[in-house]
């Protein structure tokens, strides 16, 4: 498939600024505001229509490790094929617990790779356990190295230079930057480098939203393996996995990026400008039940995920408003 990009489209790319964010949440303590989350945010149809758009969302963000999902299609596409727990670790800003970490290892030696051949730099875990349980930082425990070990498995499988996958040159990194073209209707006008050394392509939260939106058929397997092991994309208690557990897949990103797909195509996605996740599940909930997309039950059951309350002595003496 090829992508068009009109000349008002590339015009359109602009950089996210104050003036351009919108309020998403607001803790309030004993009758007073006291923080604000503010950002934007772009629900999107199957069809790619925009339902709702909070704020500037055709202004360029970084989607961070809310690009995942996409990389993980990119390499499928390429021709890796995972089971359902790979697939999910090639996604996961993992936390480094033993079995995530097994996984990771997984990944690696059946393509002939090793720990070695990680490009990421080394951390410690994040899960206190493992990290009290690691004498020393490893690549294998950096969070993005599920996806680190997708990209040197899916660059052996097609006889492509390992060493240097994570160039942007790189072929396999010229695929997702094809795919990310393709999915979000945008043309990559900006590319930098992530976190974990990788790639990272800039988007719009409208673009974000419109490439997740696939997910569900062009990378089906990923999708459900998401919903079906939602405690690997993180750990047990990530905002992203506690939606999952209510049947809706979610990737987060560093930076306060945060997305929703159901399995009907409708996909969500947020920046949270001051880079907190804290209000990021009940904006979800009330975005998606507001245009009926999960049950009040759903909404119900998310929202008691989130444990966040306004205390003063012991006691909830404020609350968190949604603004959307």
């Amino acid at each position: 498939m090829t992508q068009v990009f009109s000349l008002s489209n590339l015009l359109l790319m602009h950089e996210l600024s104050p003036s351009g964010l919108a309020p998403l949440a607001i803790i309030r303590r004993d009758g007073l505001n006291e923080s604000f989350h503010l950002g934007t945010a772009a629900l999107i149809a199957p069809d790619g229509e925009v339902l709702e758009q909070i704020g500037d969302t055709k202004a360029l963000i970084y989607p961070r490790s809310a690009l995942k999902p996409i990389q993980a299609m990119a390499m499928r596409e390429l021709g890796l094929r995972t089971n359902p727990r790979q697939s999910v670790i090639a996604m996961a800003s993992h936390y480094a617990t033993a079995e995530q970490v097994a996984l990771v290892q997984e990944l690696l030696h059946e393509h002939g790779n090793s720990d070695q051949d990680l490009g990421c730099p080394e951390a410690w875990p994040w899960n206190p356990q493992a990290k009290l349980a690691a004498s020393s930082q490893s690549r294998v425990f950096m969070n993005c190295s599920g996806k680190h070990a997708g990209f040197l498995a899916t660059a052996k499988l097609n006889q492509l230079d390992t060493k240097s996958y994570l160039s942007a040159e790189h072929p396999v990194q010229v695929r997702v930057k094809k795919l990310i073209e393709e999915l979000s209707g945008e043309k990559v006008t900006k590319t930098t480098i992530d976190g974990c050394g990788a790639p990272l392509f800039a988007l719009s939260t409208e673009g974000l939203a419109r490439a997740l939106g696939h997910l569900p058929i062009r990378g089906a397997q990923l999708f459900e393996a998401g919903l079906s092991y939602p405690e690997l994309i993180g750990d047990s208690t990530t905002p992203d996995a506690l939606l999952m557990k209510h049947g809706v897949f979610s990737k987060l990103g560093a930076e306060g990026v945060f997305t929703a797909v159901t399995r009907s195509g409708f996909a969500l996605a947020i920046k949270f400008a001051d880079g907190s996740l804290r209000a990021a599940l009940r904006v979800s909930a009330a975005i998606l039940a507001k245009h009926n997309l999960i049950t009040d039950d759903q909404r119900v059951a998310i929202e008691a995920e989130d444990g966040l309350s306004v205390l003063g002595g012991g006691k909830v003496i404020g609350e968190i408003k949604i603004c959307v």
